[in-house]
């Protein structure tokens, strides 16, 4: 190990394509170098002369920024796939975004032809860990990868959009930052768009996507419908479950009853009587409701 003092601009900064610099994080360390000034070496690999950063991406553009004239840098003997570990242990204690773990895992697969395995064996995972992020970016819009929105969403809404077709998830980024949806409108818009019956139920969704969360909040579980809240999901529920019945009644007397004695013709005649009167009277609450909603002439 060796310290130097480095110009920024000497630095080689290749491997800056697999990590994101947010915004906030720069300016954070902008006001701690300004204030406190630099508490801990730049990493750097040394090949041919040429200082390649390893880590600390973010403290090295604040430098930038301030116009520092050197860095304190720890200079250490990697090879080229060793620094791509590195990038990734000396970063495990905060944590890399999953955007960043699934572009590293691909480069290691495919630039430097090393198997899933000796991948989680060096970045000290399981082969199912590699796995899952090699699966993710194979899923995930090609288009949607080249940009930067992406980015934005949290672990969880990310691997609900990569189990939408291509064409989907662009959609639905697109109504996301439209809308500026908060990271949990956005789980919800996933996973109702996931869960919707059918086309004209997700067309809605993508016209109307606010209106369709206003009315799954505070549900215990989003309907299936955002067309339909609480209320409105019961009410098909109950609906639907009528129609059955009706159905197997038909079923049951077309297959025959047999023999029956008069008390239970009896029987059964009063309970028609019933029945029909009960499910009058409600299909009668709904028909009125319909209307008054505009849904029945």
């Amino acid at each position: 190990m060796e310290l130097r003092q480095v110009k920024p601009a000497e630095l080689d900064l290749s491997l800056g394509r697999l990590r994101r610099l947010p915004e906030a994080a720069v300016q954070e360390k902008v006001a701690s170098l300004r204030q406190k000034g630099q508490l801990s070496p730049l990493v750097a690999a040394e090949h041919d002369g040429v200082l390649t950063l390893v880590d600390g991406f973010v403290r090295h553009l604040a430098a930038v920024r301030l116009g520092l004239l050197t860095v304190l840098v720890e200079v250490v003997e990697l090879s080229p796939v060793q620094m791509k570990v590195q990038l990734y242990l000396r970063n495990r204690e905060r944590g890399l975004e999953l955007l960043e773990e699934c572009r590293l895992v691909r480069e290691l697969c495919e630039v430097d032809g090393l198997s899933q395995t000796e991948i989680g064996e060096l970045l000290e995972r399981h082969k199912s860990w590699v796995s899952r992020r090699l699966a993710l970016l194979h899923d995930l819009s090609p288009h949607l990868l080249e940009g930067v929105a992406l980015a934005s969403l949290a672990p969880g809404s990310l691997r609900r959009l990569a189990l939408l077709p291509p064409r989907n998830q662009e959609e639905l980024l697109a109504i996301m930052q439209r809308e500026r949806l908060a990271p949990r409108q956005t789980t919800q818009l996933l996973e109702l768009w996931r869960r919707a019956p059918d086309g004209e139920a997700r067309r809605y969704l993508c016209e109307h996507p606010r209106e369709a969360l206003a009315r799954v909040h505070g549900t215990q579980q989003a309907p299936l419908d955002p067309r339909l809240g609480e209320a409105g999901r019961q009410l098909l529920d109950s609906l639907l479950a009528l129609r059955a019945v009706s159905l197997r009644l038909s079923r049951r007397l077309r297959d025959g009853l047999g023999e029956l004695p008069a008390q239970g013709v009896r029987v059964l005649a009063e309970a028609k009587q019933q029945a029909a009167q009960d499910c009058q009277a409600a299909l009668g609450a709904v028909t009125s409701w319909l209307r008054r909603a505009g849904g029945e002439p």
